[in-house]
């Protein structure tokens, strides 16, 4: 499966870019409706000691079951992508291991995490056709 990605860090908004071209998504993830709103919710969120504090980030997927998303951040050394699972406590939270943020060094590195999370998601679906 070839994947390309064009990352780049656009200057005048601090944004960062994030084109995959073949992105695929398994349930329960989804490309998100709103990923300003997401990445809005995010910022709220996260504490100036959070590891994703004042990083420029932009939603990527959305798992339609539970509040994780996936974010593309720039962190200085390029893009790198985390799962956060976002609280919506409309407030900055203190406890910097909130929101709960997983991280991975590449795309290919959360395909391989979420063909899993699918996994576990229809875990059983077979058994209930026949």
């Amino acid at each position: 499966m070839g994947m390309r990605r064009r990352s780049a860090s656009d200057k005048s908004s601090g944004r960062v870019v994030t084109e995959p071209a073949e992105f695929p998504l398994l349930s329960p993830w989804v490309k998100p409706n709103s990923p300003d709103g997401l990445t809005h919710e995010l910022q709220k969120e996260v504490g100036s000691l959070h590891p994703l504090y004042l990083k420029p980030a932009e939603a990527i997927a959305v798992a339609r079951d539970r509040d994780d998303v996936l974010f593309g951040v720039q962190d200085g050394t390029g893009v790198r992508y985390a799962v956060v699972h976002l609280t919506w406590s409309q407030r900055t939270e203190e406890n910097p291991a909130i929101p709960r943020t997983q991280f991975f060094d590449s795309l290919t590195a959360w395909i391989e995490w979420m063909k899993a999370d699918h996994d576990d998601y229809t875990y059983g679906e077979d058994d209930q056709k026949a």
